[in-house]
Order: structure tokens, then C-alpha cells, then sequence
């Protein structure tokens, strides 16, 4: 199973919190590290650092030097295409491709979701509907600004205008693009027409099956290969070697998002849908998500310091997924 190391900076990590991450994950053969694009908590806990998804993942591109990095997701509410385009292709630029020729930097799109942060930092929001129009508008452009034989490129939206656009540089090889969301019909019809992954959040096994069909039915009418397009899901994760050591970061986890839960419960309601338990366990969680359809996933790290638990996952977990751990 191929996994990324998924982290939210929004809740206190400086740059340098995401580095040591980073390079750790990248020194134990995780994919990737993808963090997420917010400007303030979403656990509604606390007044919290937050740094830029952008700036801090063109530094990260160069202090790292194979491991991919990306964001789940960028709202197409935060920047203007014509920005965000500049940004993305700077930070492939400065990361470069792995040593296989894969473009190391990921970009992850969807339509944003929590009002209070755009309130608080001047963005718009907009219903849903909105939302899903300006994000259409936004993947149409970029397809616009990072491919040659569209140029010049013209375009004129409902939120985007633009007018004879030569993008230079075009981000070669273009950065992969992701779509994540919840939306079970027009998230996988957005990802089949301009995408080369969907992303889930927190899905079952039967989630990730019904939208394996949904995404290939999509795919089908547009006439796309439907192994063109992967499929992904970031799911947390909570891994102890033993039951000690996995309630005391449970209870840290608790901590960290305010949760009032007894700690027996919390673990429960997360394994439903998480990386969570034992090596054993979390092992068993991977396997079932693999069978179901998931090509890769991101593994919601809310505990950045703890390196120890990355260690686990990355030595106990992940191997025996592929059958190679010792017994």
C-alpha cells in the first residue's frame, strides 16, 4: 500500500515541525508528506499558528530531495487561479521530479468548507453551489494555463476572466492533480474530467467501493480510461505497539481536538474508519481498504512530534500489508 504522511499545520506546526516530518518520513520511505491548506484550527479549540500551504511546501521541496508533497485540498475559495497557477508551477519548479521522473509536488483541490476561516481572513464562501461552480471554473483554467497547445488562452467565467494568457513556465512535467470531497455524484464527474486522483475523507469499505463505480461509470462517459484516474482516501491514524502506549496518544489526540470522549469510546468510533490499534490491527485496516479500491492513502498524522508512532507505521504497519513483515 502506498502512503503518505497527511498533516495539519493549522494546528500549531511551524515550518520547521513540518520539515522534521518531512525528512523523517522521507528517511523511512513514506510516498509523501501532504498537509492540508487552512488558515486557522478546525478543531474550534483554540487560537492556533497557521502557516501558508504554499510557501511552506516550496520550502519543503527543497530541503527534501525524493519524497512527494502536496495539499488535501487547496479550496478553490483561498486564491485566485491565476495565483495559485504561479504558485504551484514554482514550487514543482524548486522541487523537481523524483528519481523515477514523477513531478514530486501534488496539487489537491476541492471547494472549501469552513465559513468562520474565510470570515476571518476576508475570502469568499458562498453556498454550495457556489462553491462547486468556482471550483469548475478554476480546474478549467489551470488545464488552460499548464498546457501548451491551449495557449495563448482565453477565458471568461462567472468568476474567472482571462484574456490572451501565455503561462510561462508550464510546470513540465505538470504537477498531478487531485479532487477531494465528500460529494458522492459531482466530486468523482469534476476528478473524471480534469483529474488524476480522487481523494475521500474518512470512507468506509462500502464508501470506497461505491465510489470505485461511480468514479468508472464517469469516467466511462467522457470516454476516459478509468484506470487513468486513481483513487485515495485520507484516513486517521492512531497506532500503539501495545494497548498502553496507543491509549496514552489516544488520549494526546483527545487533548489536542478537545474530545470529552472516555478514551475506549474515542478509539472505537475512529477505527471505523481510521489507521488505528494495534500494528496488527491498523495492518488489518490497510488491507481492507486496499481490497476495496484505494490505490494510496494519507495517513492523518495529528501527532507530528511523536516520530515514534511514523517509525511503527512505517516498520510494523505498512509491511505487513504487503506481506512482508516478520511474524
Amino acid at each position: 500500500m502506498r502512503c503518505i504522511v497527511m498533516l495539519e499545520p493549522q494546528e500549531g506546526l511551524s515550518y520547521a515541525d513540518q520539515l522534521a516530518v518531512a525528512q523523517h518520513a522521507e528517511r523511512k520511505g513514506f510516498e509523501g508528506v501532504f498537509r492540508s491548506d487552512h488558515y486557522g484550527s478546525t478543531t474550534g479549540t483554540e487560537a492556533r499558528a497557521a502557516t501558508d500551504a504554499w510557501t511552506a511546501i516550496a520550502g519543503l521541496g527543497r530541503e527534501t530531495d525524493r519524497i512527494r508533497l502536496g495539499t488535501l485540498v487547496t479550496p478553490a475559495t483561498f486564491r485566485r487561479v491565476g495565483v495559485l497557477a504561479k504558485a504551484v508551477a514554482t514550487a514543482a519548479e524548486m522541487a523537481g521530479t523524483t528519481p523515477d521522473g514523477v513531478p514530486r509536488i501534488e496539487l489537491g483541490m476541492g471547494t472549501g468548507w469552513l465559513e468562520q476561516e474565510h470570515r476571518a481572513h476576508g475570502l469568499p464562501f458562498g453556498d454550495l453551489d457556489e462553491r462547486y461552480r468556482r471550483l469548475t471554473e478554476q480546474l478549467e483554467v489551470l488545464q488552460g494555463f499548464w498546457s501548451r497547445q491551449a495557449q495563448p488562452f482565453s477565458f471568461d467565467g462567472e468568476f474567472v476572466r482571462v484574456e490572451e494568457a501565455v503561462f510561462r513556465p508550464i510546470p513540465e512535467p505538470r504537477p498531478r492533480l487531485i479532487i477531494g470531497g465528500k460529494g458522492p455524484t459531482r466530486t468523482p464527474r469534476l476528478a473524471a474530467r480534469y483529474a488524476d486522483e480522487l481523494n475521500l475523507i474518512l470512507p468506509t469499505s462500502d464508501d470506497i467501493r461505491a465510489r470505485r463505480e461511480t468514479l468508472d461509470a464517469a469516467c466511462g462517459d467522457l470516454d476516459r480510461d478509468p484506470g487513468e484516474v486513481g483513487l485515495s482516501a485520507m484516513l486517521p491514524v492512531l497506532v500503539g505497539a501495545h494497548r498502553e502506549e496507543l491509549h496514552e496518544r489516544a488520549r494526546r489526540f483527545a487533548e489536542l481536538v478537545g474530545s470529552e470522549r472516555e478514551i475506549d469510546e474515542l478509539l472505537e468510533r475512529m477505527g471505523r474508519v481510521g489507521v488505528v490499534g494495534t500494528p496488527e490491527e491498523a495492518a488489518d485496516r490497510l488491507g481492507r481498504a486496499r481490497e476495496a479500491g484505494l490505490d494510496r492513502v494519507m495517513l492523518q498524522d495529528f501527532l507530528p512530534d511523536d516520530l515514534e508512532m511514523l517509525d511503527l507505521v512505517a516498520d510494523e504497519v505498512v509491511p505487513r500489508v504487503a506481506g512482508t513483515a516478520s511474524a
